[in-house]
C-alpha cells in the first residue's frame, strides 16, 4: 500500500508526482535498444554525408570569393600579418631565451672564477690524484692481463661421467 502524503489540503499518492528521472529510465528500459540503434544509424548517416556537405560548403566559398576578389585578398591578407605576428612572437622569445642562457652561462663561470680564486687551481682534485699518468686499472707492462678461464665444452659439468 502506497503511503498518503498531504498536499495543499489534499491527500495525493506517490504516482501523483512528475518524476523526470524516473520517466527517463523506464524510457530507456522500454526503447534501450532502440536508443542505442538510432544512434548508430545517425552516426553513420552522418560520416557517409559529411564528404557532400564540405564539398558543398567549399563551393559555396569558392564562389563568395570569385564574386568579392577583394574579400579573399582580405582574408589572405589578414592570415599573412598573423603569421608574421607568430613568426615576430617566436624570434623574440628564443632571443629571451638566448639571453637567459648567456646570463646562466656568465653566472656559471663567475662561480667558477671565485672558487679558482677562494680554493686555488687544485679545487676539485682529490687526494692522490696529483699524477696524470697513472691509471689503476690498466695493466702496466710488467704485469699480464686478465684472461677469462676457459668455457668447458660440456655445460655444466664434465663430460661423459
Amino acid at each position: 500500500m502506497d503511503p498518503v502524503i498531504y498536499v495543499d489540503n489534499t491527500y495525493a499518492s506517490k504516482e501523483d508526482f512528475f518524476n523526470p528521472i524516473g520517466m527517463v529510465l523506464q524510457f530507456l528500459a522500454s526503447y534501450g535498444w532502440l536508443v542505442v540503434g538510432a544512434g548508430a544509424l545517425l552516426l553513420y548517416v552522418a560520416q557517409r554525408l559529411r564528404p557532400g556537405i564540405q564539398r558543398r560548403r567549399d563551393a559555396r566559398e569558392e564562389a563568395e570569393h570569385h564574386r568579392n576578389p577583394d574579400a579573399a585578398l582580405a582574408r589572405l591578407e589578414a592570415l599573412q600579418r598573423a603569421r608574421e605576428l607568430q613568426q615576430r612572437r617566436l624570434e623574440e622569445a628564443s632571443q629571451r631565451a638566448l639571453e637567459l642562457q648567456r646570463e646562466r652561462e656568465e653566472k656559471r663561470r663567475l662561480e667558477a672564477a671565485e672558487r679558482m680564486r677562494k680554493y686555488g687551481p687544485d679545487a676539485g682534485q682529490k687526494l692522490g690524484s696529483g699524477d696524470a699518468d697513472y691509471l689503476p686499472l690498466s695493466a702496466g707492462a710488467s704485469t699480464s692481463s686478465y684472461r677469462p678461464p676457459k668455457k668447458s665444452k660440456c655445460g655444466g659439468g664434465g663430460c661423459g661421467r
